[in-house]
């Protein structure tokens, strides 16, 4: 079994990176986060590369700790931090058969959220997957080329397909792109 096969074992792989596969396909930095791509990567079943300097599963409280110098890869889309834990829940599928689904992912200290074509950085991000919302908070900055917007918390509702900066001022330097006719 290879270093991290047992997520594969308690059915993780498919959803412990849903709020990995953050922006890259939007027109435009104005709504902050591409929600549609994330939104499309909470129902994914693509596999997902973690690694940390020490994991602990807590079984009866249904939750992975990863610690120290968090890496976690899924689909071209990579989440840093210092600490992730993920919270799972069993559910019974149609032919009595158990499965674990992410409930929530908490990452802390120093996340970075990196897609082809945005960065994200913060002091945490959570992302409650069964109510489709994912929040950055603490220096947030989101960098797309030389587009940056800067702010306090970031809200990406993924149902609705809307983001937003709040929780104090808001900064923006907005570049546009060039296009060739």
């Amino acid at each position: 079994m290879t270093r991290w096969a047992w997520l594969r074992e308690f059915g993780l792989p498919g959803s412990i990176f849903l709020a990995f596969a953050m922006a890259g396909c939007g027109e435009a930095i104005s709504q902050t986060v591409d929600t549609v791509a994330i939104a499309g990567a909470v129902k994914g079943q693509q596999n997902v590369e973690v690694e940390a300097d020490s994991m602990e599963v807590l079984e009866a409280e249904k939750k992975a700790v990863f610690t120290g110098n968090v890496s976690a890869v899924r689909t071209g889309t990579k989440l840093n931090s210092d600490l992730m834990v993920v919270n799972y829940a069993e559910v019974v599928q149609g032919d009595g058969s158990k499965r674990s689904d992410v409930t929530i992912i908490d990452a802390k200290g120093n996340v970075q959220i990196t897609t082809a074509r945005q960065v994200i950085t913060g002091d945490r991000a959570i992302l409650d997957v069964a109510g489709n919302l994912l929040t950055v908070t603490g220096n947030v900055v989101v960098k797309e080329g030389d587009t940056v917007v800067k702010g306090f918390k970031l809200i990406a509702d993924l149902k609705a397909k809307t983001s937003s900066m709040t929780g104090g001022r808001v900064k923006g330097s907005f570049v546009p792109k060039s296009s060739s006719n």
